[in-house]
């Protein structure tokens, strides 16, 4: 049977909503999706022995709500092609209104929530959304971005004081249900807005045969079984998940906005929902470990989990397997626009041998992620700032690099998203047309590659520390200081510098009790150069700014700002 998304021509079973029809008729009781209340969040103690009630949803009422939600939009004047902006945290209400879109042939847009204010509504304009689905406090938020303020149709989500187009609540109970409609392969599903490294919102155009090819691709590397109970921290994976038919939990925590019981909350969930895999970010990956080894507590429910979005060190993976003995722990690398790109299993990671198997203190050149996945081409370029033109094969020799060489990744393949939402400029920025038309994507990562086949990811080409024409990389730097056992925080970039262009810098928060700054650096400085890796200058900030999405990454120009505004640097 021809897969979903790749049937020629408009199609009923190019639309992804067809995957939910599936499982319908496969098992109609099957719990979609899980969740906690919050008002049982409120009343419940926060005491890990103590279960964490979920309500649930079967998939025979979520795909009833999808289809009356959707007429509910058609008769509000939502209808194929229309883009409608959602912001909406994971919950019910999202995954409900977002599914009701897709299966009219709608386009759900979301936003990047971490984005300035007046990015907002550059991404408004690029998209000329027709409606908006968000709580009221949002709405009012956003009341001053004119581009949001003038959307004609808003529907809201949760108690209302003000008036709206509709509420999802009222939209749910629509007496009839919408028909899915027939999409072409490349007829746009979603929008999906990042800011990334350059500032500048982009909206990957997600069609409906990428969505596909990137559920196929996940479920060849990660698959479920129909008893699975999945609890991820990404959004994608919930897609993923539920085109996988098995149960979903959604996170109990403001993944936005870390606290200090975050932990404590998803080890309850993942108890009480008798999780079997689960899907975190590093940081939530070491949150959850560290909690657990303080506690005495093991996660031995869980037969798999994953992590990824930012470098993952052994001894991360060493601590988690200590309290998830029976899971497979994979690191999966990939980004917006692919998803997966390669992955390991920790405990390879863990075994491979090298110097750093026998020397705690020595850090290999990277981190390795692992093998590509399957169907996915992939090169190795020079570092280059600008857009890059290929029109021959000649073209490729000049601009690769040697076997073993780092470089900038690029990938081609069935799962790699093509292009940016009516956005020529990010598109001509972050893709390469080769001479027989394929669309290649520039991940902005550097990485080389073994004789084993393993890729080894050593920092992004925007913080590369140019030092007197030869450069230096941050990833194995910061695993290096973190192996110091007074180091909270760490930074390694690239300061100007008249003669060497750029020196390096170590930045260190250190944990309480530390010893003295003296003694601080000192050591920072001995184990750098036992991995030989150059120290022009050591400070040592009040914290060390990431990333607000995964809380996993440096802000690089940020503490740069940071750093000239305590004094630290000139």
């Amino acid at each position: 049977m021809t897969r979903i998304g790749y049937h020629p021509g408009t199609h009923l079973q190019n639309n992804v909503t067809q995957f939910l029809e599936r499982h319908l008729a496969r098992d109609a009781a099957q719990v979609a999706l899980s969740w906690v209340d919050p008002q049982a969040m409120r009343s419940w103690g926060f005491d890990p022995a103590t279960e964490l009630p979920h309500l649930s949803v079967t998939m025979e009422r979520f795909c009833g709500d999808i289809a009356r939600t959707a007429a509910g939009m058609t008769e509000l004047g939502l209808q194929k092609g229309d883009r409608a902006i959602l912001f909406v945290p994971m919950s019910l209400e999202l995954y409900t209104a977002m599914f009701a879109l897709v299966r009219i042939g709608a386009i759900p847009v979301f936003l990047d929530s971490w984005a300035r204010r007046g990015h907002l509504g550059v991404s408004a304009r690029c998209v000329e959304p027709k409606a908006m689905i968000s709580f009221q406090g949002a709405f009012q938020l956003v009341g001053g971005v004119p581009e949001l303020a003038e959307i004609p149709i808003k529907i809201a989500v949760g108690p209302t004081t003000m008036a709206f187009s509709g509420r999802i609540e009222e939209l749910r109970e629509t007496p009839r249900m919408a028909p899915i409609e027939p999409v072409e392969q490349e007829h746009t599903a979603l929008v999906t807005f990042t800011t990334g490294s350059s500032g500048e919102p982009k909206g990957a155009n997600r069609t409906h045969r990428f969505l596909a090819a990137q559920h196929y691709a996940l479920d060849e590397c990660l698959p479920y079984t129909i008893r699975d109970i999945d609890l991820p921290a990404f959004p994608i994976f919930s897609l993923n998940n539920i085109a996988s038919g098995v149960t979903t939990v959604i996170p109990a925590v403001d993944l936005g906005a870390p606290k200090k019981n975050d932990a404590l909350i998803l080890y309850a969930q993942l108890v009480s929902a008798k999780a079997t895999c689960t899907t975190l970010s590093p940081s939530m990956l070491n949150g959850i470990s560290a909690y657990c080894i303080e506690q005495g507590l093991k996660l031995g429910g869980l037969r798999r989990v994953v992590t990824g979005g930012a470098p993952v060190s052994r001894d991360n993976l060493v601590d988690f397997t200590k309290i998830a003995p029976n899971a497979e722990v994979w690191v999966l690398y990939g980004s917006t626009e692919v998803e997966p790109m390669a992955h390991i299993e920790a405990q390879e990671m863990i075994n491979f041998r090298s110097r750093e198997a026998d020397d705690p203190e020595w850090v290999d050149n990277g981190v390795n992620v692992g093998h590509f996945a399957d169907g996915l081409r992939h090169r190795f370029i020079q570092i280059r700032k600008g857009p890059v033109m290929i029109r021959s094969e000649v073209d490729w020799e000049d601009l690769e690099v040697g076997p073993g060489e780092v470089g900038e990744l690029i990938v081609c393949g069935e799962h790699v998203c093509r292009d940016y939402y009516n956005n020529t400029e990010a598109f001509r920025r972050a893709k390469i047309v080769d001479e027989a038309g394929d669309v290649w994507h520039r991940t902005g990562d550097l990485a080389r590659l073994d004789e084993q086949g393993n890729l080894w990811m050593v920092g992004r080409v925007h913080n590369a520390i140019n030092r007197a024409g030869h450069y230096e990389f941050p990833v194995r730097a910061e695993v290096v200081m973190k192996k110091l056992p007074f180091v909270k925080q760490c930074a390694y970039l690239g300061l100007h510098h008249a003669e060497l262009g750029e020196e390096t810098c170590c930045a260190v928060v250190a944990h309480p009790n530390a010893p003295s700054v003296e003694g601080m650096e000192a050591e920072v400085r001995r184990i750098m150069a036992k991995n030989g890796i150059v120290v022009d200058r050591v400070v040592f900030p009040l914290e060390i700014p990431m990333d607000a999405r995964h809380h996993s990454k440096v802000e690089y120009d940020l503490l740069r700002e940071q750093l000239v505004a305590q004094g630290l640097v000139g």
